[in-house]
């Protein structure tokens, strides 16, 4: 797990500074004296593009004389843990349906509290420009996780490429598949990794924020977009059912949704307002008990 301190605002993005030590071979340790002086701590994963959101949140709520120590994990598996075991207080990278997923393999026990960032899903290629140019044989990056497996699956067979079995939703996997016509190979790859292999595949299925974040290609040219106009896919606050009432987490988390300046720094991190929406403005905004 690689993780990082909260720190003051500088010139440069956080999350792209953390990156590139990452990717120096570096490791940064949080002292743990130091993470029990934080207020709230929140988890979020590094090649997101809510990355700069949460330390804008942060540094806001600093001058509000909250302590926020943002903490970051390069997985999507890590982040559930650590809220488990109480070594953060807030993740924030996962829609529901993997969170109940996560919960199910593993016997978690967490709270979606509040709603987040909801972004798109889409099918990304360099190499065609429309599904009719697909050959057989051709090789599809798709998520390993269970959740986000599926519902890529079911975009690939709006794309007309699959048939899955009626009513399987989003729970379908490569296995389920009834019908490959082009004798397609499925790669699985973690999420947050899928971008990085786009120059070895046919094509992947991803999330705009982590083409834009990898700088792979323009994170709205997708061959084709799921929009999901239930709010199912959108990104959660999830906490532990200990710190559900917890004032300090419910300040954030409220901050958080309020700020014009995160608004901008999401904004400023998608680019294209079509890419994303801000899920929470359709529900009542998170209580904050004094």
């Amino acid at each position: 797990m690689n993780i990082e301190k909260n720190r003051t605002a500088a010139p440069v993005s956080r999350s792209r500074l953390h990156r590139a030590i990452l990717a120096a071979g570096l490791a940064i340790v949080i002292d743990p004296v130091v993470a029990q002086a934080a207020d709230v701590s929140i988890g979020v994963v590094s090649n997101g593009l809510i990355v700069d959101s949460v330390y804008t949140a942060a540094d806001l709520a600093k001058k509000q004389g909250l302590d926020v120590k943002v903490v970051e994990f390069t997985d999507w598996v890590l982040p559930n843990t650590a809220v488990v075991n109480g070594d953060i207080d807030i993740n924030y990278f996962q829609h529901e349906p993997f969170l109940n997923a996560a919960e199910a393999a593993r016997d978690f026990d967490l709270v979606p509290l509040a709603y987040g960032v909801e972004g798109l899903i889409g099918v990304y290629s360099k190499k065609i420009t429309a599904f009719d140019q697909i050959k057989s044989g051709d090789r599809i990056g798709v998520a390993d996780d269970p959740v986000n497996q599926g519902r890529g699956l079911q975009l690939l067979q709006q794309a007309g490429l699959i048939k899955l079995p009626g009513g399987i939703g989003f729970k379908a996997n490569v296995h389920d598949i009834l019908e490959n016509p082009h004798k397609l190979e499925f790669v699985e790859l973690g999420g947050p990794q899928l971008p990085r292999a786009i120059d070895d595949l046919t094509a992947i299925v991803s999330y705009p924020h982590y083409i834009k974040a990898s700088g792979v290609m323009d994170p709205a040219a997708a061959l084709l977009f799921d929009r999901d106009q239930t709010h199912a896919f959108a990104l959660r606050f999830v906490v532990h059912p200990d710190k559900v009432e917890n004032p300090y987490v419910r300040q954030f988390i409220r901050l958080y949704q309020d700020a014009p300046e995160v608004k901008q720094s999401l904004k400023d991190a998608f680019g294209n307002p079509t890419l994303y929406k801000l899920a929470w403005e359709d529900f009542p905004p998170l209580e904050v008990h004094e």
